[in-house]
């Protein structure tokens, strides 16, 4: 059965551009989502009687952590989950991240993040608000990314 679209009067996070979803749950919504990066270490390698280059042979693979800003969540679970990592029990869950249509809702393209972990959080200015806990800033260690599946190429 296809997934049907939230609409702006059920989903909470839907004046943000990014829905954040944790083992398969929308948790929160942000604004801004930064660190989506990849690069490949590279090894020389001088091979024996080859004067005039050096090899370069590729390595291991590195990306920096996932950045999510501006936020703001109505779930518990995704708070509870910052105090698990916080009092040193780092539980490691897959997250997805999509890109939301301003105008419909509809998700347009999206990134998995598998066995990520909070590594820092910063809170918002406090100002009142009844619309659940603002994030200004969280960030996630994670072991690979991935283009989700199912999406458009």
């Amino acid at each position: 059965m296809a997934e049907q679209p939230y609409t702006a009067d059920d989903n909470p996070y839907s004046q943000y551009n990014f829905e954040v979803q944790v083992e398969g749950e929308a948790v929160a919504g942000f604004a801004e989502v930064s660190g989506i990066t990849m690069q490949l270490e590279t090894v020389q390698y001088r091979e024996g009687g080859v004067n005039d280059h050096v090899h370069t042979l590729p390595g291991t693979f590195a990306h920096a952590d996932l950045v999510l800003q501006r936020g703001m969540t109505t779930d518990v679970a995704f708070w509870e989950w910052i105090q698990d990592v916080m009092s040193g029990n780092v539980t490691r869950k897959n997250v997805v991240v999509k890109l939301q249509n301003g105008f419909k809702g509809d998700r347009v393209w999206g990134w998995e993040f598998k066995r990520a972990y909070p590594t820092m959080w910063r809170g918002p200015d406090l100002v009142s608000t009844n619309q659940g806990m603002a994030i200004e800033t969280i960030e996630l260690a994670y072991e690979r990314f991935a283009r989700m599946s199912g999406l458009p190429e």
